[in-house]
């Protein structure tokens, strides 16, 4: 990293601004071209989770296999005077992996309800069945942000 004053280099602080985000930002490729994908997810003892399809680019491109880039930011605020922005960022990468096992999809698909809807809504296992769910291990991460 250029600026080492910008680096996070406490993996907690990493660890918490992943789960305090909202949003994360899947880079993979795809039909031999770059892809970026918003998505909601969830964060939990070191994977980051998510749902999807079960067909289509990005499931496609997935099932293929290969290291996967995750992008999280926020925007703290702008300094006008001086041309800057305040924002916290991470990029981490890592290899994903579809899960099988009906008991961990229904985990992680009611924690993205109790995240995203404020509640563990009930996930039947009809409801499991049908919906992909990609789990993917941060191997690498990197941070920074500047606070002003």
């Amino acid at each position: 990293m250029r600026l080492k004053k910008k680096q996070i280099i406490h993996r907690e602080l990493i660890d918490s601004f992943i789960g305090s985000c909202s949003t994360v930002r899947l880079g993979l490729v795809s039909l031999g071209e770059p892809y970026v994908v918003p998505l909601n997810f969830v964060y939990l003892d070191g994977t980051v989770f998510f749902h999807c399809a079960c067909e289509g680019r990005k499931y496609t491109s997935l099932e293929a296999g290969g290291t996967v880039c995750l992008e999280f930011d926020e925007t703290h605020g702008i300094d006008k005077r001086g041309a800057d922005t305040y924002y916290t960022s991470v990029i981490a990468w890592g290899i994903p992996r579809i899960l099988t096992e009906r008991g961990e999809k229904i985990r992680v698909l009611e924690s993205l309800c109790e995240k995203y809807l404020g509640d563990k809504r009930k996930i039947t296992d009809t409801m499991a069945d049908g919906t992909c769910v990609v789990g993917v291990p941060i191997d690498t991460v990197t941070g920074k942000e500047n606070r002003g």
